[in-house]
This record gives structure tokens, C-alpha cells and sequence, in this order.
């Protein structure tokens, strides 16, 4: 049998600016020390990251290594050195200490003169510890003078964003009006300002045949122009179109995060006659006025009735997708709520135009539906299934330290009490030691076991509640319910959580 030795490299943005950090000297590293083993037979697996950041491992290499290395199809792992791997310390620790010794899977670190096939019962002691802690807060302080310095450029007024806004092109490092682009924009502005509301405009562009403005940067290919009113609405509203410049919108909460926080609009930064403006300030303001001169709806007068619908608890919202255009389905905020397919509204000709369903009729349907389904995993002998949820654990878990720690400053600037505090603190760290289970048995290999007995508690507790209130909740369709297709003709699919079958249903 051969003896299968993994090279993993990782190369980040920042990295590609330095030439003995580049995927070519990486490569040239690694094999030249493999070359030196002394393993009989050795077969090489490639697998580079190009362009990720080492602070989470959300990465598809490194994923695909887990994968090989929980199958036993891996022997040794190499890289160049332990940052390469990771750059949080806990993480990077925790392969080391427990998954990799689990598989039996040697690391070799070269240049951290790493090898753990001679730290056997031990990992290493303070020396690599060291090492990991100062790869981490070499990371923090990267990425600390990277937001500083893309700061200081918004506030000079140059451009640090990646893609310019639709109607603009990057030109030297400067905006230079797009004409072809920028003559839609001045066609929405001026019907917006005669009195069309954002669907007319949709409306308008989708019989123009006007590409909508992703398609219009990626290009040739099929179009199939079918204009959001919310970019649209989006579009009235931004200041570029005038001139001004812009920055400063969002930030991420934490390094190595995915997800943007908005920030305060007082607080961004704008620079006015920055760049040419593609309209006039007198008609950006009248098409705003046009469009946001709205009567207010009915339910949302002083009759009591905003009470009445505002609250109603709504389990399938989020969970109704157009079959047609795989579209989320949007619920209006009346008492006979439905849900519409948006994205096609403007475009009369689609299969899915203007497709509806009730919301007490879907909810009834999928109601009887769950206690079948329910019943069914129950009785099941065997329930061959695991948790397809896309929620990315390790920003649960940072979420969830980031949510100790204002409690924590909530405490003692004396927001709350000692009692509400601990009563906090009780049920954050119980969420923290979930996620802890559910990181170790994705990373272990016993996912399976894991899922199964919590699938199992977490279904009799919904059987339980269906049976006492007669009524579904929003935790038993979060349960069970990935997705539920709507078609014309009145067919619905529904996508289980722990199933690969799918129910499709015809009323």
C-alpha cells in the first residue's frame, strides 16, 4: 500500500505580495522535502487554497483534506508552516492535539521544524504553541492595518472599493461615467421623477430588454432582464449618481467574518464633486420625492389594527421559494397574508408571473404534512440522515462569544442585574457547549451518532408540541423544513431537513 502524503497550500491576498510565500515556491518547498523522505512508494495529493484567509477554516481545500483525512485516505500532511495551515491558535491547536492524532495523520510544519511523528504523547510543548499564538495576532494586526489604511483612502477620496456602482467604470483608479449604463440610469431617474413607481420601471426595462446591472457587467450570455424594484428603489437613493463619494457603509464584526454590519449613515464618509455626475442634484431629489410619497396603508392607521397583523407569528416566512425562478417568495403584512413571487412581476410573459399562494392555506397543507412526517422518523428504524443545515458553525460560535462579552460590559455598566446577568450567562454558555458538540462531531467523524440521537429528542419534543398546541412554530419548521417549492398549478414540494425524499403535493 502506498503511502499518501497531502501538500496543502494556502496563498492569501495579502500573502501574493510576497515572493517566498507564492504557490511556486511553496510547491518547490514541499517537494523538494518530500523527496528526502524516507517512505517507500509515496503518492502526492495536491491541494492549494489561492486567495483565503487563514483566520477560519472555510476553505475548499482544507475542507476537502478533512474529508480525506477522516476516510483514512491520507497518511501525512505537509506545509510550509503552521500558518499556512491556520491562523487561529485554537483552531490549528485542536487539529493537531486531537483530529489529526485521531486518524493517526503525521503534520509536518517544515519551516517551524514541525513533526509530529517526533512529538508523540506531547504536542510539541511552549515552542509551537508560541508559534500559533504569534501567527494569530500577526493576522489581527494585518488586517488592523489593512481597514486603517482603506480608511485613510476613503477619506482622501480614492477609490478602494472593487466594483464600481452600474452607470460608472474604473478607469486609472478614478470613476469615468459608463454612457451606455449611465443613460438607463437617467431613463429610471426621470420616470421615477414623473410619477412611475419602482414595479412600472421594472415593468418598463423588462419590455426594453434592458439588461438588469449583473448582467450588464458579466456581459455576453442570455439575459433574462428582469429588473428588481429593490435595485431600482436602491439606485434612487444613491448619491454617486450627483457626484458624491461614498465609503465607509459596512464593516465586519470580526476578522475572518463573511458578513457585513451596516453602519450608520452619519457615519459614513461622503465627498461631494468627487467624481462626474451622471444627474443633476435638482432631479435626484424629485425622483425621491416621487417615490417616497406613499399614503400610508390601512392596517398601519390609527384604527387597531397594526397590532392586529404586525404581530401575527408567520413559521413559514423565509421558507417559500418560486419553483419556477427559485426565488424566495415574499408574505405581505395583512390579515389575509400571502405569498408572491417578486421576482418575475414584472415580466407578464414568465411562468411563475405573478404566482400566489395563502398563507393559512400553505400552513395548513404543510401542517398536516409534518405530523406525517414526524410519525414516520419516529417510527423509523433506522433514521439515515443527517443535518443539511448551511449555518456556518464557527461564526455561531464567535457570535455567541461577541454576545458573552456585551453582556458581560451590559453588567457592569449596571444595565442589568446580577440575576439577569447569570440568567444570561446560563443560557449563552449552554447554546456555546451545543456548538462545541456539534464542531467536534462534524470534525470526528461522529456526526452520524450525534445527529441521529438529537434529530430523534429534538423530533418527540415537536410531536409533543403539535399534539399540545395543534399549531406550528417557527422552531419545529426550522426543524424539519429546508424549503418549500411553490409551482403554478397549484403543486407544492417540500424539501426535508432530514430526508432526501421530497413530498410533492397537487390541490
Amino acid at each position: 500500500m502506498s503511502y499518501v502524503v497531502a501538500k496543502y497550500i494556502r496563498l492569501s491576498i495579502e500573502d501574493a505580495k510576497t515572493e517566498s510565500l507564492s504557490i511556486e515556491n511553496q510547491h518547490f518547498l514541499l517537494d523538494n522535502y518530500i523527496s528526502t523522505m524516507e517512505e517507500p512508494d509515496i503518492d502526492v495529493i495536491d491541494l492549494v487554497d489561492n486567495g483565503h484567509t487563514g483566520t477560519n477554516f472555510e476553505r475548499p481545500a482544507v475542507q476537502e483534506l478533512f474529508e480525506l483525512v477522516n476516510s483514512g485516505r491520507v497518511h501525512c500532511i505537509i506545509v510550509k508552516d503552521f500558518s499556512r495551515f491556520g491562523r487561529n491558535a485554537i483552531e490549528v491547536g485542536y487539529y493537531l492535539q486531537r483530529m489529526f492524532p485521531l486518524f493517526n495523520t503525521r503534520f509536518i510544519a517544515i519551516t517551524d521544524a514541525y513533526d509530529s511523528a517526533e512529538h508523540e504523547g506531547d504536542t510539541g510543548g511552549l515552542s509551537v504553541t508560541f508559534k500559533l499564538l504569534l501567527s494569530e495576532r500577526y493576522s489581527r494586526d494585518l488586517s488592523k492595518k489593512i481597514k486603517a489604511s482603506k480608511m485613510s483612502k476613503a477619506v482622501r477620496g480614492e477609490a478602494v472599493f472593487k466594483n464600481c456602482i452600474y452607470g460608472y467604470k474604473k478607469v486609472d483608479g478614478q470613476l469615468v461615467i459608463d454612457e451606455p449604463a449611465a443613460q438607463i440610469v437617467r431613463l429610471i431617474f426621470n420616470l421615477a421623477s414623473s410619477g412611475s413607481t419602482c414595479t412600472d420601471i421594472a415593468s418598463r426595462l423588462y419590455a426594453d430588454k434592458v439588461p438588469t446591472p449583473s448582467e450588464y457587467k458579466r456581459g455576453t450570455g442570455d439575459h433574462n432582464c428582469m429588473w428588481s424594484y429593490m435595485v431600482i428603489y436602491t439606485m434612487l437613493y444613491e448619491e454617486q449618481y450627483i457626484g458624491t463619494y461614498t465609503a465607509g457603509k459596512s464593516t465586519r464584526p470580526y476578522i475572518g467574518s463573511r458578513k457585513g454590519k451596516r453602519i450608520d449613515e452619519s457615519k459614513w464618509i461622503k465627498i461631494p464633486n468627487h467624481h462626474p455626475a451622471i444627474i443633476d442634484e435638482a432631479l435626484f431629489k424629485a425622483a425621491q420625492e416621487r417615490v417616497s410619497f406613499k399614503p400610508e396603508p390601512e392596517r398601519k392607521r390609527e384604527i387597531g389594527t397594526s397590532q392586529r397583523y404586525g404581530n401575527i407569528d408567520r413559521p413559514l416566512k423565509g421558507k417559500i421559494v418560486c419553483g419556477c425562478c427559485d426565488r424566495k417568495m415574499r408574505l405581505s403584512s395583512t390579515r389575509n397574508a400571502v405569498f408572491t413571487c417578486y421576482h418575475t412581476l414584472a415580466a407578464p410573459d414568465a411562468p411563475c408571473h405573478k404566482l400566489k399562494i395563502g398563507n393559512n392555506e400553505i400552513t395548513g397543507i404543510i401542517y398536516d404534512h409534518i405530523r406525517v412526517h414526524i410519525d414516520l422518523l419516529i417510527k423509523s428504524g433506522e433514521t439515515n440522515c443527517l443535518l443539511n443545515s448551511k449555518t456556518d458553525t464557527v461564526d455561531l460560535i464567535t457570535d455567541n462569544k461577541l454576545k458573552v462579552k456585551d453582556l458581560f460590559e451590559q453588567f457592569t455598566r449596571n444595565e442589568i442585574t446580577s440575576e439577569e446577568f447569570a440568567v444570561a450567562k446560563s443560557c449563552l454558555t449552554e447554546e456555546a457547549n451545543r456548538l462545541k458538540q456539534v464542531q467536534l462531531a462534524s470534525i470526528t467523524g461522529d456526526n452520524n451518532k450525534f445527529s441521529i440521537r438529537r434529530i430523534k429528542d429534538d423530533l418527540l419534543l415537536a410531536e409533543k408540541s403539535i399534539k399540545q398546541d395543534g399549531e406550528l412554530t417557527k422552531d419545529i419548521i426550522e426543524l424539519l423544513v429546508e424549503k418549500v417549492y411553490v409551482f403554478p398549478g397549484d403543486r407544492i414540494t417540500i424539501a426535508w431537513k432530514y430526508s432526501e425524499d421530497e413530498s410533492v403535493i397537487s390541490n
